[in-house]
């Protein structure tokens, strides 16, 4: 939720600093140490537990909500985001590695529903909660409220949790992947971070930092496959706990679904800022008329998340529901990129989320539960913070994506028709435009109409490179619930049973 709650809340935090060009870095502040600490985070909890780890990670954002809400200018919210993220990504890795762990196997179909289900409507009703707060007190409570939140189940957990367990109790620090982690930091933030420094014309798009950034992340990545191929098969290297398994990444099916979840994850998050964002700036709607606006998306991501698992209770439908999700995903970005001019929304445009939604609903509760069925007992903990990690990642490339196409389009647009003077009163605040003239205010307006539609047709094309992608997690004979059941009962005991020895020992 606190991925997406500042999302309706853009505008006014804008207006009271000022920056409204730097606003992407709120949410990105956030996305980008949710994607460097993700997996790293799944790995600590194999080390030094599920509980330790869990109550570590609220103690982290307890603080840092604070210190957000406390904020007394731009770049400080920013930097306590990015401390917020941190612990927001290991609450988020570890709830995907709890829950699997905890349930009877032959639950696992309904806990991917549910958890599908909670996921969704957490991202979706960020932006209602934001502008409810917004409108009715003020943009900081957004944070303020994590405190009971955050402080309420951290202390529960702390007392009710049962004597602790992991998956691998042999695990050590000295296990750690440290080389993989900081490949993949560099990979991912380094890439998104320069893309929206670009986005907002800190350094120009041919300029030697963008382009010795973006070299820098490609490498990285290079080196990250390069590595962990070495880790795989190297005889002194194999006490290592991988950050990412080679064997994850030889395996085509959880490779088409991780692709799949970067590529869902551009497309939702992308559309969760930007539909408050146009509401505001077209529809003339408050904050919490924008989050209002999203209802429709919100309902039926619930809804989809919940026929997703439900969808392979009994067999193993993921290939077919990972293609559905990701045709109705296709045909709603597409209907969003033709909505009117009108300064009332629509009725059509309720429509067209609810059918994007629905796709986005399906996709995430399939993905979890495709995760739980294709991949190995020790890996589920890892597997499970990739695809957490993957698709926040997605989401930051989608959210500076849509910032690259508003500030070209505002400088294309606006250069010439308003002085220098007003786009910086602009950048500022957004709230500049009602300055403006009538004629003025109309450009800009229209200015954003033709953003949003940019932004609906990149999703529409991304959710066919999705599709794409989906379809290579075809499989001739995919594993049975029962077959799965019976290798995961079989993982329990072995695990049990190496606990029980452990414990003999000492």
């Amino acid at each position: 939720m606190d991925t997406t709650i500042v999302s309706t809340m853009l505008y006014t935090i804008s207006d009271e600093f000022g920056g409204f060009r730097m606003s992407s870095w709120i949410v990105l502040a956030y996305t980008l140490s949710y994607v460097g600490c993700a997996v790293f985070i799944a790995r600590v909890s194999d080390v030094i537990g599920r509980k330790i780890t869990l109550f570590t990670c609220f103690l982290i954002f307890l603080a840092a909500s604070m210190a957000c809400a406390a904020s007394k200018n731009l770049n400080q919210l920013i930097s306590f985001r990015a401390a917020q993220g941190i612990g927001g990504s290991g609450l988020y890795a570890m709830a995907m590695i709890i829950y699997p762990e905890i349930s009877p196997p032959a639950l696992l179909p309904i806990i991917s529903s549910i958890v599908g289900v909670i996921v969704a409507l957490a991202g979706i009703s960020g932006p209602l909660i934001g502008g409810l707060l917004t409108t009715y007190t003020s943009w900081r409570w957004a944070f303020w409220i994590n405190g009971p939140c955050a402080f309420v189940p951290a202390v529960a957990l702390f007392l009710v949790w049962p004597s602790d367990f992991h998956a691998t109790k042999n695990a050590r620090f000295k296990h750690l992947d440290y080389l993989g982690t900081l490949l993949i930091m560099l990979g991912s933030v380094l890439f998104v971070f320069i893309l929206n420094q670009a986005a907002i014309r800190v350094y120009a798009w041919k300029s030697p930092p963008v382009i010795l950034t973006i070299v820098i992340s490609g490498l990285a990545w290079i080196a990250l496959v390069c590595w962990e191929w070495i880790v795989s098969r190297h005889p002194k290297l194999r006490h290592l706990r991988p950050q990412l398994p080679f064997r994850l990444l030889a395996d085509r099916v959880m490779l088409a679904g991780f692709l799949s979840t970067m590529l869902t994850g551009f497309v939702m998050l992308l559309v969760i800022v930007n539909i408050p964002l146009r509401a505001q700036l077209v529809n003339l709607k408050d904050a919490i008329g924008s989050g209002v606006l999203l209802l429709p998306l919100m309902g039926s991501t619930a809804v989809g998340s919940a026929l997703g698992g439900a969808a392979s209770a009994k067999r193993n439908n993921t290939f077919w529901t990972l293609n559905l999700a990701s045709i109705f995903m296709l045909i709603g970005s597409a209907l969003l990129s033709t909505l009117s001019d009108s300064v009332d929304p629509v009725p059509q445009q309720y429509i067209f989320e609810a059918i994007l939604g629905f796709g986005l609903g399906l996709s995430l509760s399939t993905m979890t539960f495709l995760t739980s069925m294709q991949v190995e007992f020790e890996d589920h903990a890892v597997a499970q913070g990739v695809v957490a990690q993957l698709r926040i990642f997605g989401g930051s490339v989608g959210i500076a994506a849509s910032f690259i196409v508003f500030n070209h389009k505002i400088q294309e647009a606006l250069t010439g028709v308003l002085t220098q003077a007003q786009l910086d009163d602009f950048y500022r605040s957004p709230t500049a435009i009602f300055r403006f003239s009538v004629t003025q205010q109309l450009l800009v307006r229209q200015t954003y109409i033709d953003v949003f539609n940019i932004d609906m047709r990149v999703c529409a094309g991304i959710s066919a490179a999705c599709l794409v992608a989906t379809l290579f997690t075809f499989q001739r004979r995919p594993q049975s619930i029962k077959e799965r059941l019976a290798d995961l009962e079989e993982a329990y005991a072995r695990t049990e049973a190496a606990t029980a020895a452990a414990a003999d020992e000492r």
